[in-house]
């Protein structure tokens, strides 16, 4: 009993950690992801489905991703994540992008 109890919280704390992946790259400050507002859930949407300001035009992120069978599962598994976390910086962003 104890060691299914381990097991489980072991498999929460590694969803949590691969959730909001999206949000961590898209505000990176090494590059520019989409719009100024949900940049995570706009990183997501790249990711899948091949954005130019993500792939730069030739799409070996998009690729690869599909390629890979556990990437687009999580993925589609973090956009939720990265939405919520998106909306609760939106005040932020607004206060960012305001002169």
């Amino acid at each position: 009993m104890l060691k299914r109890i381990y097991r489980i919280f072991a498999l929460a704390v590694l969803a949590s950690a691969l959730a909001g992946c999206g949000t961590l790259f898209g505000r990176s400050s090494g590059g520019y992801y989409g719009p100024e507002y949900y940049s995570g859930t706009a990183y997501n949407f790249g990711l899948l489905f091949g954005a130019d300001e993500n792939n730069r035009g030739y799409f070996p992120a998009t690729l690869w991703c599909w390629v890979s069978i556990a990437c687009p599962v999580l993925t589609v598994y973090s956009m939720p994540v990265d939405f919520v976390v998106d909306t609760a910086m939106l005040p932020y962003d607004i206060y960012q992008t305001t002169p």
